[in-house]
């Protein structure tokens, strides 16, 4: 008899998408944090490539589905809400007085959206755990060089962090949280509790900037929808979504709460104080905004104070205007719902990913910077990804005799069917 070869038939061009998407996910998830430590713009330039190559890979091996993949993501209500965003940040270009610059920050704004759903799209129905696990294995080997790089610099007394070391512990700590919901879905508890206590002593290291108080809401976050996701999700989503509805009356409330510190906030109340006056002075230019990159551009003009707020939720109404503050709120709240109805870990991961980059952005920290755009488009290609590797189902229990019920022939000496 003639027996059949069980060899599966060699195929080059799956093999080819194969390996494409293997070094397209290690560029974003491996390269990508280990980069950012040595350039500043490293997620610039890998983010595109990564997404490229999942890309090239997704039409070599089903072009079909890349297409079908790419309508239902556009065609999504966040993706929807998303487009109308850039669609209007893009058409305040009109009035705003500086085209120029706010033309390259528009187009990094549709870039960073292109590429998201891009890349959403081309992942395949199942990841790989091989290709998933390189997400932590990035993250955790970028932070220990991050404080490598710290001590040495403390030992030489020298500048703990400049430049792309900077933006470098930046990346690590908000791609801690992928790589976390990871390893806690994969029950590697070890694991995820030794990259906890790396990212945490990073994020102790970045006080002035706001990331440690940020990382400390998303930890917040993370325990919260850990002990219940439903309910947690929601007051998430509707806190981040009702601050950026409600941005406008905020300088109000807090300064006669601010102006009881002590005068170490003076800053922050000068700004406040540009904040309410603005709202006060201009309050018709609430409704269309000055023009997408108006506040940078004034400040750096003169046509507004030095102490005028860099955070995000000012920026937002002051650029766009109503229209894209309830646009940016409507997308966040279904974004961050949408993460809270994934498995419990990642679940967690995401909300306290998005709260951090909230809370980051509201504190003036690399609002809508083109490293930033794609560290976040790169985080949330990462979620896309790991959701797709939970597709585990338990093994069936094996009994625990495997003896027939019946009619078994005895074994050579059982005497146990014997008369007393």
């Amino acid at each position: 008899m003639i027996r059949q070869n069980a060899q599966a038939p060699l195929d080059p061009a799956a093999d080819a998408a194969l390996l494409l998407r293997r070094i397209g996910f290690g560029t974003l998830a491996l390269a990508l944090p280990i980069a950012s430590m040595v350039s500043r713009r490293a997620a610039v330039v890998l983010t595109p490539i990564g997404v490229v190559l999942l890309i090239i890979s997704a039409l070599i091996e089903d072009p079909g589905r890349l297409v079908g993949a790419l309508k239902r993501t556009f065609l999504s209500l966040p993706a929807l809400i998303l487009t109308g965003l850039v669609g209007w940040a893009m058409l305040s270009l009109v009035w705003s007085p500086f085209t120029s610059s706010a033309s390259e920050k528009a187009g990094n704004l549709l870039l960073a959206a292109v590429l998201g759903f891009s890349g959403i799209a081309a992942l395949p129905e199942r990841m790989r755990a091989a290709n998933l696990n390189l997400a932590a294995l990035g993250t955790g080997i970028a932070g220990i060089f991050a404080l490598a790089l710290i001590v040495v610099a403390a030992l030489r007394h020298a500048e703990a962090e400049a430049g792309s070391v900077e933006r470098g512990i930046s990346v690590v700590l908000i791609m801690a949280w992928p790589a976390l919901a990871w390893l806690l879905s994969r029950d590697r508890g070890l694991s995820a509790l030794g990259l906890a206590l790396v990212v945490g002593l990073l994020a102790l290291t970045r006080f002035e900037d706001g990331e440690a108080v940020a990382m400390i809401c998303g930890a917040v976050a993370f325990g919260a929808v850990s002990a219940n996701r439903d309910i947690a999700a929601r007051i998430v989503a509707t806190i981040i979504a009702g601050l950026m509805l409600v941005a406008p009356i905020l300088p109000f409330l807090l300064i006669p709460i601010v102006s009881r510190f002590p005068e170490n906030t003076g800053d922050f109340a000068q700004s406040l104080a540009v904040w309410a006056d603005v709202v006060s002075r201009e309050p018709i230019q609430l409704i269309t905004g000055h023009g997408l990159d108006t506040v940078l551009r004034g400040r750096l003009t003169g046509s507004l104070p030095p102490t005028t707020p860099t955070t995000l939720l000012f920026e937002t109404w002051y650029e766009l205007g109503i229209v894209g503050a309830a646009a940016a709120s409507t997308c966040l709240y279904f974004a961050i719902r949408a993460a809270g109805r994934m498995p419990v870990a990642l679940a967690a991961g995401g909300i306290a990913a998005f709260t951090t980059a909230f809370a980051l952005s509201a504190l003036g920290f690399a609002t809508l910077q083109p490293w930033w755009l794609m560290t976040l488009t790169t985080v949330v290609l990462l979620f896309g990804a790991i959701a797709r590797g939970q597709y585990r189902t338990d093994r069936p229990i094996a009994p625990l005799s495997l003896k027939p019920a019946g009619g078994g022939r005895p074994k050579a000496g059982n005497h146990s069917g014997t008369a007393d």
